[in-house]
């Protein structure tokens, strides 16, 4: 082949590899629809034009690149066009299948695929029934076996058709629109990062391979943090007198369970080493024990109050004590005649009383405790001064179901900072009798109650619909378990410990020694799943 021959054909290649690239484009803004259709829609005019321009231009910029990095080498190495079209037809593909799935996950979870996302994928594909992932593995392999005859027939067409498309004459315009969607995308969104427009920042995280996203844009779209109070560095965790709740989610549908054996559970204010004595002297009397599980508490009693009779967050708890709400499962309990009684023992503080949540919610003192064996539920609040009185419940309750734990660590209040967060200064013990409590590496106080209900009733929606809680009854990977501790968002996983504060600033440490990583970063997924997770009941009011 003659230096000239060669030169043409390469010149061949390289236009045949526009015209099969300008087809992908269109093959790609077609599967973009998906996320923009998926994604929140902007609150302005101005992030609407910008989310039409960012699609023209970064679904025109993805296959571009791949044209660039991967065809476009083989056009001069290896000019002949049967191997050419074969070889891009089946790269190409494994573009668009990728592209596809990551959309097709967009649209479930939010977030986009990479190794965490893909195990979720899985987990949560074998919790519907076992085989699951088999069953997507295939359907992915039949899709990708589809679109490599796709893309034969588009390569082998427009090789077949390439004088026709020349002199067309659409190349050059169309060339032009493409780029210019992608400078001028690009050229608005830093001005939207620099004066911090959210109706475009937000949008960072939609489209595969743009923005990096980071832990104040997240919070900040999940409406944890304030934009505008973000600039001026003096937000908190949450707007609560802008929270709209959502409590619970659903009207509560329940049918009572077989089961009549009543349930006691004992809170004390905080853990102490003179309880634990205590308790591990009673245990052998009233066959107390202490579960395989690492159980959180609150660094401050209000908040675990809070979060074990409502197995909520406790952001919420300004809206709650607003409104005057009781937590969502006593109606049904009530509605099957559970018979329902709170006790606080003699030194219980008035500031922990149950009328800061609702005015005519009280609880009696504990020298009127009184047990039956059957359909009742007891909550006992007790302090270290009292426990004295512990005996005398544990005798009344010897057929209950029973669990003990306490609401506060023993140094909560005397440790300052971050420090406080670390996983040998949250935990507190858990006793328990009568329960079939799973083995669980990590659990919080919001699982208390879920605990507590799933052997008493079954509601539609499972207890999703009224608590952020998990029952320690089944066994389930709790990695990672996400806490609020106001104005903190604290997320314990296997290896790291990410806090959150109410400015969007974070800090991650090792879970073991808790020492800070520098440089590190929450993975987006996790964080996307956290801040999903925490705001299920609630929605939070737009603002002009």
């Amino acid at each position: 082949m003659g230096k000239y021959q060669r030169r043409d054909k390469i010149a061949r290649l390289i236009s045949w590899g526009h015209w099969f690239t300008f087809a992908n484009i269109i093959l790609c803004l077609f599967i973009g629809l998906l996320y923009i259709e998926a994604a929140p829609k902007p609150s302005s005019a101005i992030g609407n034009l910008y989310m039409l321009v960012s699609w023209v231009g970064h679904f025109a910029f993805l296959p571009f690149v791949f044209f660039i990095i991967l065809i476009f080498p083989f056009c001069l190495v290896v000019p002949y066009s049967k191997i050419l079209r074969g070889f891009a037809a089946l790269i190409t593909s494994f573009g668009l299948i990728a592209l596809i799935a990551d959309a097709l996950f967009f649209r479930q979870y939010g977030y986009h695929l990479n190794t965490y996302s893909l195990a979720q994928m899985t987990r949560d594909a074998e919790a519907v029934f076992t085989g699951a992932s088999f069953v997507i593995i295939s359907a992915i392999l039949l899709g990708f076996l589809l679109i490599v005859g796709i893309q034969l027939l588009l390569a082998n067409l427009a090789w077949k058709r390439l004088d026709d498309l020349q002199n067309r004459k659409i190349g050059a315009p169309v060339t032009a629109v493409f780029v210019l969607c992608f400078f001028v995308s690009h050229s608005v969104h830093v001005w939207a990062d620099a004066v911090l427009y959210d109706p475009i920042t937000q949008q960072d995280d939609m489209f595969p391979l743009s923005y990096p996203t980071t832990a104040k844009t997240l919070m900040a779209k999940h409406g944890v943090i304030d934009v505008e109070s973000y600039q001026a560095r003096q937000q908190m965790l949450m707007a609560t007198d802008q929270i709209k709740l959502k409590y619970p989610q659903q009207p509560l549908l329940c049918s009572k369970t077989d089961t009549q054996q009543s349930t006691t559970l004992v809170l004390f204010d905080r853990a102490s080493s003179d309880i634990q004595q205590v308790l591990e002297t009673l245990a052998a009397k009233h066959r107390l024990e202490k579960p395989n599980l690492q159980l959180l508490a609150h660094p401050n009693r209000e908040g675990g109050l809070f979060q074990v009779l409502y197995g909520l967050p406790d952001f919420y708890q300004e809206s709650i004590e607003r409104q005057q709400l009781t937590p969502a499962y006593l109606k049904p309990l009530n509605d099957f005649n559970f018979d329902i009684r709170w006790y606080h023992s003699q030194s219980w503080e008035d500031s922990l009383s149950l009328s800061q949540f609702n005015s005519d919610w009280h609880s009696q003192n504990l020298t009127e405790f009184s047990a039956r064996s059957q359909n009742q539920l007891n909550v006992v609040l007790m302090t270290e001064s009292d426990i004295s009185a512990l005996d005398k419940v544990l005798q009344q309750t010897a057929g209950h179901q029973l669990l003990i734990t306490s609401l506060s660590p023993a140094q909560s209040e005397e440790l300052l900072g971050n420090k406080q967060f670390a996983l040998e200064n949250m935990q507190v013990p858990l006793w328990q009798r009568n329960y079939q409590l799973a083995d669980q590496p990590i659990a919080g106080l919001m699982d208390i109650v879920p605990t507590m209900l799933e052997s008493r009733i079954s509601c539609a929606g499972s207890h999703k619909n009224y608590t952020n809680g998990e029952s320690l009854q089944t066994l389930k990977r709790r990695w990672p378990l996400v806490e609020t501790y106001s104005p903190y968002i604290v997320i314990y996983d296997e290896k790291e410990i990410t806090i959150l504060d109410n400015s969007g600033q974070f800090s991650v440490y090792s879970s073991d020694k808790f020492e800070l990583k520098k440089q590190a970063e929450p993975p987006v997924p996790v964080l996307i799943d956290a801040l999903k997770d925490l705001k299920r009941f609630s929605k939070t009011e737009e603002t002009n």
